[in-house]
């Protein structure tokens, strides 16, 4: 039943990216929580968007940690959560479930390369499946930096680029404590 649940968990992360990652493929230890906040901009066709996004993690063991997101920006708010599983030290796949606009799954292919003592390049592969009026699968390339300030407090810097017409370009600087 465990190998098919991670099948599965497996399965949906390729099938299922989620955007705004926030994230290297680092996974937390069990009882490692992290907690963050990013204000972030969404451009989609000119048109932008202001959002600011908390995120929390925890895990929960056996190379795989749990997030949540919540996003505000007047009255359109983002609700998210996922599974994140470690496949390697520079690799992970996570997959879950989003509400903005419409209801979603969502997962992320992390990717990241030090560059530095406490810097991260971030990158690796994101695609939503979003159910509206109709269903849409906006597909990104997340691009981002990773940097370590000191106790526990880390600088994330993203931006992921649109691949899809039904994507948008977003932009998003935060801070992350793990602890």
């Amino acid at each position: 039943m465990k190998k098919n649940f991670m099948l599965l968990a497996l399965i949906l992360g390729v099938l299922a990216s989620k955007a705004q990652v926030f994230n290297t493929s680092g996974i937390l230890s069990s009882g490692e929580a992290a907690i963050g906040f990013e204000p972030s901009l969404l451009d989609s066709s000119g048109s932008n968007e202001f959002l600011m996004f908390f995120h929390a993690g925890v895990g929960i063991g056996n190379n795989i940690d749990l997030g949540a997101k919540i996003g505000a920006f007047g009255d359109e708010n983002y609700y998210g959560g996922d599974v994140e599983f470690g496949i390697s030290k520079n690799l992970s796949l996570s997959a879950g479930a989003h509400h903005f606009h419409d209801f979603g799954f969502d997962g992320t292919a992390n990717v990241t390369v030090p560059l530095a003592s406490g810097t991260k390049l971030i990158s690796g592969f994101d695609m939503d499946i979003n159910f509206g009026d109709e269903t849409t699968i906006p597909l990104w390339i997340p691009i981002g930096i990773r940097v370590a300030v000191g106790n526990g407090w880390s600088l994330i810097m993203e931006s992921e680029i649109e691949l899809t017409d039904v994507a948008y370009h977003y932009f998003g600087v935060g801070m992350a404590y793990g602890f």
